[in-house]
């Protein structure tokens, strides 16, 4: 019959194994809030966001990251967008349960504490993608080659959102001043094949 001593001790020795097993294999804490960052060893090639509609703005889209040496290519389209540029940001958390106006995904991704800059600065947050232009028919075509954003490792953008602005970003304090969330989107680990 087991006892109560004995079920603790079996709990606490699967935990410690699991610690080692996630260390060994390159999961380790980030640090920042509490996420699991992918060591490079085990980084996908490629992730994707399927942006829906925050509110009613009816903008969509899908986008691609794959990795590219030490940099990450970003392509894809966004559709139902106002003619111009858009401030085009990962944000802290991939959670989209405020359809209406997007602020669960939080602020910008930005685990080093960073001033808001410019894709090219050499100090900015993490998720600071500059911005996307929509023609007149409202499409975006992105095409972007960033070596900040990562898919595994503490820069790792896997599981956060995606997050499409209705202004422009003007690369001010503190985030841009790009206005309101049109569209967003989890990053997930895309399907290989």
């Amino acid at each position: 019959m087991w006892r109560p001593i004995s079920i603790c001790m079996i709990v606490c020795a699967l935990s410690l194994g699991c610690e080692r097993y996630n260390a060994r294999d390159g999961v380790a804490p980030n640090g920042t809030d509490g996420s699991l960052a992918v060591g490079e060893d085990m980084a996908p090639e490629r992730a994707v966001a399927v942006l829906v509609p925050v509110g009613d703005s009816g903008v969509s889209g899908t986008v691609e990251f794959t990795r590219s040496g030490d940099a990450v290519q970003v392509s894809g389209e966004v559709e139902g967008l106002s003619p111009g540029k858009h401030g085009f940001h990962v944000h802290q958390y991939g959670d989209l349960a405020d359809q209406q106006s997007g602020k669960s995904a939080g602020g910008h991704f930005d685990p080093m504490g960073h001033e808001h800059g410019r894709p090219s600065d050499e100090t900015r947050h993490v998720g600071d993608l500059g911005n996307i232009e929509a023609g007149d028919d409202g499409k975006a075509s992105i095409q972007i080659e960033d070596d900040v954003i990562a898919l595994a490792g503490p820069h790792s953008i896997v599981g956060r959102a995606l997050v499409i602005h209705a202004q422009p970003d003007e690369f001010t304090q503190p985030t841009g001043n790009a206005g309101d969330r049109v569209a967003f989107g989890v990053i997930g680990i895309a399907n290989p094949e």
